[in-house]
Protein backbone atom coordinates (compact mmCIF):
# COMPACT_ATOMS: atom_id res chain seq x y z
CA UNK A 1 0.00 0.00 0.00
CA UNK A 2 1.46 3.37 -1.02
CA UNK A 3 2.14 5.97 1.66
CA UNK A 4 -0.59 8.23 0.24
CA UNK A 5 -3.32 5.61 0.30
CA UNK A 6 -2.24 4.29 3.69
CA UNK A 7 -2.35 7.82 5.13
CA UNK A 8 -5.84 8.24 3.65
CA UNK A 9 -6.84 4.89 5.15
CA UNK A 10 -5.64 5.97 8.59
CA UNK A 11 -7.47 9.30 8.38
CA UNK A 12 -10.74 7.67 7.29
CA UNK A 13 -10.36 5.12 10.08
CA UNK A 14 -10.43 7.91 12.65
CA UNK A 15 -14.04 8.58 11.64
CA UNK A 16 -15.22 5.40 13.39
CA UNK A 17 -13.66 6.32 16.74
CA UNK A 18 -16.18 7.33 19.45
CA UNK A 19 -13.91 10.23 20.42
CA UNK A 20 -14.39 11.61 16.90
CA UNK A 21 -18.16 11.38 17.31
CA UNK A 22 -17.97 13.13 20.69
CA UNK A 23 -15.83 15.96 19.31
CA UNK A 24 -18.22 16.38 16.38
CA UNK A 25 -21.17 16.64 18.76
CA UNK A 26 -19.34 19.24 20.84
CA UNK A 27 -18.49 21.21 17.68
CA UNK A 28 -22.16 21.16 16.69
CA UNK A 29 -23.06 22.31 20.21
CA UNK A 30 -20.70 25.27 19.83
CA UNK A 31 -22.31 26.05 16.49
CA UNK A 32 -25.71 25.95 18.19
CA UNK A 33 -24.46 28.31 20.88
CA UNK A 34 -22.98 30.69 18.30
CA UNK A 35 -26.16 30.74 16.18
CA UNK A 36 -28.42 30.82 19.24
CA UNK A 37 -30.02 27.48 18.38
CA UNK A 38 -30.92 26.28 21.83
CA UNK A 39 -32.45 22.97 20.76
CA UNK A 40 -29.37 21.97 18.71
CA UNK A 41 -27.10 22.97 21.61
CA UNK A 42 -29.04 20.92 24.15
CA UNK A 43 -29.38 17.87 21.89
CA UNK A 44 -25.69 17.73 21.04
CA UNK A 45 -24.54 18.25 24.61
CA UNK A 46 -26.84 15.52 25.92
CA UNK A 47 -25.78 13.14 23.12
CA UNK A 48 -22.07 13.79 23.80
CA UNK A 49 -22.58 13.21 27.54
CA UNK A 50 -24.53 9.97 27.03
CA UNK A 51 -22.01 8.66 24.49
CA UNK A 52 -19.01 9.48 26.68
CA UNK A 53 -20.54 8.06 29.84
CA UNK A 54 -22.04 4.97 28.18
CA UNK A 55 -18.94 3.83 26.30
CA UNK A 56 -16.78 4.43 29.40
CA UNK A 57 -18.81 2.05 31.61
CA UNK A 58 -17.43 -1.41 32.42
CA UNK A 59 -20.56 -3.36 31.34
CA UNK A 60 -20.73 -1.60 27.96
CA UNK A 61 -17.02 -2.04 27.19
CA UNK A 62 -17.12 -5.64 28.42
CA UNK A 63 -20.16 -6.49 26.29
CA UNK A 64 -18.72 -4.90 23.15
CA UNK A 65 -15.44 -6.78 23.59
CA UNK A 66 -17.22 -10.07 24.31
CA UNK A 67 -19.16 -9.93 21.02
CA UNK A 68 -15.82 -10.52 19.30
CA UNK A 69 -13.75 -12.38 21.85
CA UNK A 70 -16.28 -15.15 22.53
CA UNK A 71 -15.69 -16.56 19.04
CA UNK A 72 -12.25 -17.86 19.97
CA UNK A 73 -11.93 -18.99 23.60
CA UNK A 74 -8.50 -19.24 25.11
CA UNK A 75 -7.01 -22.61 24.07
CA UNK A 76 -5.79 -25.09 26.66
CA UNK A 77 -2.04 -25.37 27.07
CA UNK A 78 -0.53 -28.42 25.41
CA UNK A 79 1.14 -30.28 28.28
CA UNK A 80 3.03 -32.84 26.22
CA UNK A 81 5.18 -31.73 23.30
CA UNK A 82 3.98 -33.39 20.08
CA UNK A 83 6.29 -35.87 18.34
CA UNK A 84 6.01 -33.85 15.13
CA UNK A 85 5.01 -30.17 14.75
CA UNK A 86 1.26 -29.62 14.40
CA UNK A 87 1.69 -26.51 12.24
CA UNK A 88 3.98 -25.24 9.50
CA UNK A 89 4.51 -21.96 11.34
CA UNK A 90 3.46 -19.82 14.28
CA UNK A 91 2.47 -16.39 12.93
CA UNK A 92 2.49 -13.43 15.33
CA UNK A 93 0.89 -10.14 14.23
CA UNK A 94 2.46 -6.92 15.50
CA UNK A 95 0.31 -4.71 17.71
CA UNK A 96 2.19 -1.44 17.74
CA UNK A 97 5.54 0.07 18.69
CA UNK A 98 6.33 3.10 20.85
CA UNK A 99 9.00 4.92 18.88
CA UNK A 100 12.27 6.30 20.21
CA UNK A 101 12.46 9.95 21.12
CA UNK A 102 12.09 12.16 24.17
CA UNK A 103 13.20 10.06 27.14
CA UNK A 104 12.84 6.79 25.19
CA UNK A 105 16.25 5.73 23.87
CA UNK A 106 14.99 3.10 21.42
CA UNK A 107 11.85 1.64 19.90
CA UNK A 108 9.83 -0.39 22.37
CA UNK A 109 6.96 -2.80 21.81
CA UNK A 110 3.55 -1.62 22.97
CA UNK A 111 1.81 -3.94 25.46
CA UNK A 112 -0.28 -5.66 22.76
CA UNK A 113 2.80 -6.47 20.66
CA UNK A 114 4.75 -7.74 23.65
CA UNK A 115 1.87 -9.91 24.82
CA UNK A 116 1.46 -11.45 21.36
CA UNK A 117 5.20 -12.02 21.09
CA UNK A 118 5.35 -13.85 24.41
CA UNK A 119 2.38 -15.99 23.39
CA UNK A 120 4.08 -16.93 20.11
CA UNK A 121 7.33 -17.73 21.89
CA UNK A 122 5.42 -19.97 24.30
CA UNK A 123 3.87 -21.91 21.39
CA UNK A 124 7.30 -22.41 19.87
CA UNK A 125 8.52 -23.70 23.21
CA UNK A 126 5.71 -26.27 23.13
CA UNK A 127 7.07 -27.55 19.82
CA UNK A 128 4.00 -26.67 17.77
CA UNK A 129 5.90 -25.42 14.70
CA UNK A 130 9.44 -25.20 13.30
CA UNK A 131 9.10 -21.57 12.17
CA UNK A 132 8.06 -18.37 13.97
CA UNK A 133 6.90 -15.59 11.64
CA UNK A 134 6.76 -12.02 12.99
CA UNK A 135 4.51 -9.90 10.78
CA UNK A 136 4.34 -6.11 10.75
CA UNK A 137 5.80 -3.15 8.87
CA UNK A 138 6.02 0.54 9.64
CA UNK A 139 2.56 1.72 10.71
CA UNK A 140 3.48 5.42 10.48
CA UNK A 141 2.82 6.70 6.93
CA UNK A 142 4.72 9.94 7.52
CA UNK A 143 8.04 8.75 9.02
CA UNK A 144 10.59 6.18 7.95
CA UNK A 145 10.70 3.99 11.05
CA UNK A 146 12.02 0.46 11.46
CA UNK A 147 9.34 -2.20 10.73
CA UNK A 148 7.51 -3.47 13.80
CA UNK A 149 8.53 -7.04 12.91
CA UNK A 150 12.19 -6.09 13.31
CA UNK A 151 11.55 -4.53 16.73
CA UNK A 152 9.74 -7.73 17.73
CA UNK A 153 12.66 -9.86 16.53
CA UNK A 154 15.16 -7.71 18.43
CA UNK A 155 13.05 -7.94 21.59
CA UNK A 156 12.69 -11.68 21.19
CA UNK A 157 16.46 -12.12 21.12
CA UNK A 158 16.72 -10.52 24.57
CA UNK A 159 14.70 -13.44 26.00
CA UNK A 160 17.36 -15.95 24.99
CA UNK A 161 17.34 -18.71 22.35
CA UNK A 162 14.03 -19.50 20.67
CA UNK A 163 13.36 -23.02 19.34
CA UNK A 164 13.07 -23.13 15.57
CA UNK A 165 13.64 -20.50 12.90
CA UNK A 166 12.57 -16.85 13.15
CA UNK A 167 11.40 -15.14 9.97
CA UNK A 168 10.23 -11.53 9.70
CA UNK A 169 7.60 -10.06 7.40
CA UNK A 170 8.40 -6.30 7.45
CA UNK A 171 6.17 -4.92 4.68
CA UNK A 172 2.55 -5.04 5.90
CA UNK A 173 0.73 -2.00 7.25
CA UNK A 174 -2.77 -3.46 7.74
CA UNK A 175 -4.19 -6.81 8.84
CA UNK A 176 -5.09 -7.57 5.23
CA UNK A 177 -1.48 -6.98 4.22
CA UNK A 178 -0.33 -9.15 7.15
CA UNK A 179 -2.15 -12.03 5.48
CA UNK A 180 -1.02 -11.20 1.92
CA UNK A 181 2.66 -10.69 2.77
CA UNK A 182 2.79 -13.72 5.07
CA UNK A 183 1.37 -15.83 2.22
CA UNK A 184 4.21 -14.61 -0.02
CA UNK A 185 6.69 -15.57 2.68
CA UNK A 186 5.32 -19.01 3.54
CA UNK A 187 4.03 -20.10 0.13
CA UNK A 188 2.62 -23.64 0.34
CA UNK A 189 3.03 -23.78 4.12
CA UNK A 190 -0.59 -23.06 5.03
CA UNK A 191 -1.13 -24.77 8.41
CA UNK A 192 -0.45 -21.95 10.86
CA UNK A 193 -0.99 -21.12 14.51
CA UNK A 194 -2.20 -17.51 14.35
CA UNK A 195 -1.40 -15.27 17.32
CA UNK A 196 -3.01 -11.88 17.92
CA UNK A 197 -5.18 -10.11 20.49
CA UNK A 198 -8.49 -11.85 21.20
CA UNK A 199 -10.54 -8.85 20.07
CA UNK A 200 -8.60 -8.73 16.79
CA UNK A 201 -8.75 -12.47 16.11
CA UNK A 202 -12.08 -12.63 14.16
CA UNK A 203 -10.81 -10.14 11.57
CA UNK A 204 -7.38 -11.75 11.38
CA UNK A 205 -8.79 -15.26 10.95
CA UNK A 206 -11.15 -14.13 8.19
CA UNK A 207 -8.36 -12.40 6.27
CA UNK A 208 -5.87 -15.26 6.60
CA UNK A 209 -8.47 -17.81 5.48
CA UNK A 210 -9.15 -15.71 2.41
CA UNK A 211 -5.46 -16.02 1.46
CA UNK A 212 -5.67 -19.82 1.53
CA UNK A 213 -4.27 -20.43 5.00
CA UNK A 214 -5.61 -23.08 7.38
CA UNK A 215 -5.25 -21.06 10.58
CA UNK A 216 -5.82 -22.16 14.16
CA UNK A 217 -6.53 -19.30 16.53
CA UNK A 218 -4.32 -18.71 19.56
CA UNK A 219 -5.73 -15.47 20.99
CA UNK A 220 -4.24 -13.54 23.89
CA UNK A 221 -4.98 -10.35 25.81
CA UNK A 222 -8.71 -10.74 26.46
CA UNK A 223 -10.46 -7.47 27.36
CA UNK A 224 -13.82 -8.89 28.51
CA UNK A 225 -13.14 -9.56 32.17
CA UNK A 226 -15.50 -10.36 35.05
CA UNK A 227 -18.16 -8.03 36.39
CA UNK A 228 -16.86 -5.15 38.49
CA UNK A 229 -17.77 -5.07 42.17
CA UNK A 230 -20.21 -2.60 43.68
CA UNK A 231 -20.47 0.95 42.43
CA UNK A 232 -17.41 0.65 40.18
CA UNK A 233 -19.64 -1.12 37.65
CA UNK A 234 -21.32 2.25 37.06
CA UNK A 235 -18.29 4.54 37.19
CA UNK A 236 -16.77 5.69 33.88
CA UNK A 237 -13.14 4.93 33.15
CA UNK A 238 -10.88 6.01 30.28
CA UNK A 239 -9.65 2.42 29.83
CA UNK A 240 -13.22 1.28 29.18
CA UNK A 241 -13.62 3.98 26.54
CA UNK A 242 -10.46 2.63 24.91
CA UNK A 243 -11.81 -0.93 24.97
CA UNK A 244 -15.13 0.19 23.48
CA UNK A 245 -13.23 2.02 20.75
CA UNK A 246 -11.20 -1.09 19.92
CA UNK A 247 -14.33 -3.22 19.65
CA UNK A 248 -16.12 -0.74 17.39
CA UNK A 249 -13.01 -0.41 15.24
CA UNK A 250 -12.80 -4.20 14.86
CA UNK A 251 -16.46 -4.57 13.89
CA UNK A 252 -16.23 -1.81 11.29
CA UNK A 253 -13.00 -3.26 9.90
CA UNK A 254 -14.50 -6.74 9.67
CA UNK A 255 -17.61 -5.49 7.88
CA UNK A 256 -15.63 -3.38 5.42
CA UNK A 257 -13.27 -6.23 4.53
CA UNK A 258 -16.24 -8.59 4.03
CA UNK A 259 -18.00 -6.04 1.80
CA UNK A 260 -14.79 -5.67 -0.24
CA UNK A 261 -14.53 -9.46 -0.60
CA UNK A 262 -11.16 -9.56 1.15
CA UNK A 263 -12.26 -11.56 4.19
CA UNK A 264 -13.75 -15.04 4.39
CA UNK A 265 -16.80 -15.44 6.62
CA UNK A 266 -16.67 -17.79 9.61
Amino acid sequence: MSSFFYAAYKIVKIAVYPLSWILLLLALALFGLWRDRRRLLQTCLVAALVLTYGLSLPPVARTLARTLEHRYPEPARIEKQPATPLYDAVVVLAGGVSRRGGLRAEDRLKPASLERLLCGRSLMGQGLAPVLVLSGGNADPFTDYAPEAEVMARTLRTFGPTPGTIETEPHSQTTYENAVETKKLLGARVRIALVTSAIHMPRAMALFRQQGFEPTAFPCGYLAGPRESGITEYLPDIQNLHHSTRAINEWVGLWLYELAGKAARD
